[in-house]
């Protein structure tokens, strides 16, 4: 229980700390109210604006007054209620900014949960089969292939994958370029497109791949050559139940750690992904938010980014505890 107060701590703090970083840049940002008039800045007209963002208040206050509306228990006129968060109304559509974010974000995570699926999949299975084989031909070629998949820019790969799955060898894979989660028909409404979502998650899952793969492999080759792996050999175990029962579970605390990390940052790095494919998800809105400065949109994807990335880290935090008990029973002293 200690080890999870401190890690529910610490990743309270980096939450605080993230969002307080974006409130600051933001607060850079010469007079929002006199962009948001565009051509008409009359003072009159600024000045209502800012009397209806609370841009006239001192920036210790928005600062408060954004925190006070994370808190999911507030005061109304009859008295406490419980309720999703106020992250406060959008600069440029006037629309919540916790439902535009709730509405986007579906679909963002289940193309963060389609990649990560890929990457643990094939990035376990491939590093299995060449911890195995360590200093083959086959084993050196997938490192190479590896490294370039780490090394290649996301935005590049979202430009690459969808001119060549999408328009170059679309004959063949019957994949469009763009589109989101939902499609219009104009008989049968809107439908859901799942198809859409092919391509951009094989974008996101690329690099975690490459990730999963490397360390799996990595942590194979070591284990396999410990002391009670050659135990188990002596025993006559065949050489599938010592991969599955002692090396693949033993392998998997460098990857889980991996693997949590790159979970949220696959939401963050969504970005420019969504917007190559069109994809309608939290990343698209992030950055059309960015684009349009934005500022009560942006810091609530920031805020969401955040808490998500501070939960998986605390459940990868307990699934250690069950993966390799050594871990618990450390905490306890």
């Amino acid at each position: 229980m200690t080890r999870i107060a401190l890690k529910l701590g610490q990743g309270v703090s980096v939450l605080w700390g993230a969002l307080t970083l974006v409130f600051i840049l933001f607060a850079l940002i010469p007079d929002p109210a006199r962009q948001l008039a565009g051509q008409n800045e009359q003072e009159e007209v600024v000045e209502a604006i800012r009397e209806k963002y609370g841009l006239n208040q001192s920036l210790s206050r928005r600062y408060v007054n954004f925190f006070v509306g994370l808190s999911p228990l507030r005061q109304d006129e009859s008295g406490w209620i419980w309720g999703a968060p106020d992250l406060g109304r959008s600069f440029v559509s006037d629309r919540p900014v916790t439902g535009a974010i709730f509405q986007s974000l579906p679909a963002t995570i289940l193309l963060a949960v389609l990649a990560m699926a890929m990457a643990m999949i094939i990035g376990l299975f491939g590093g299995l089969i060449c911890g195995s084989m360590a200093g083959s031909w086959a084993d050196r070629l997938f490192l190479t292939i590896a490294s370039l998949g780490m090394s290649a820019p996301s935005f590049v790969m979202a430009i690459v994958v969808s001119w060549l799955f999408g328009s170059v060898w679309h004959a063949w894979t019957g994949l469009p370029m763009t589109g989101g989660l939902w499609e219009v028909h104009p008989f049968d409404g809107p439908q859901l497109a799942f198809r859409h979502a092919i391509l951009p998650a094989i974008t996101l899952g690329i690099r975690p791949l490459s990730v999963v793969f490397q360390l799996t492999r990595n942590s194979v080759t070591e284990i396999l050559l410990s002391s009670y792996v050659r135990t188990a050999k002596s025993k006559g175990l065949s050489m599938t139940r010592i991969m599955t029962h002692h090396v693949l579970r033993n392998a998997l605390n460098p990857v889980l750690t991996a693997a949590s990390g790159w979970f949220a940052s696959m939401l963050a790095g969504a970005v420019f992904v969504e917007y190559v494919f069109g994809w309608q998800g939290m990343g698209l809105l992030m950055f059309r938010a960015l684009e349009q400065s934005d500022l009560p949109m942006v810091m609530g994807c920031v805020a969401v980014i955040a808490t998500i990335f501070v939960l998986v880290n605390l459940v990868v935090d307990l699934l250690y505890g069950w993966i390799d008990p050594r871990v618990s029973d450390a905490s306890l002293r």
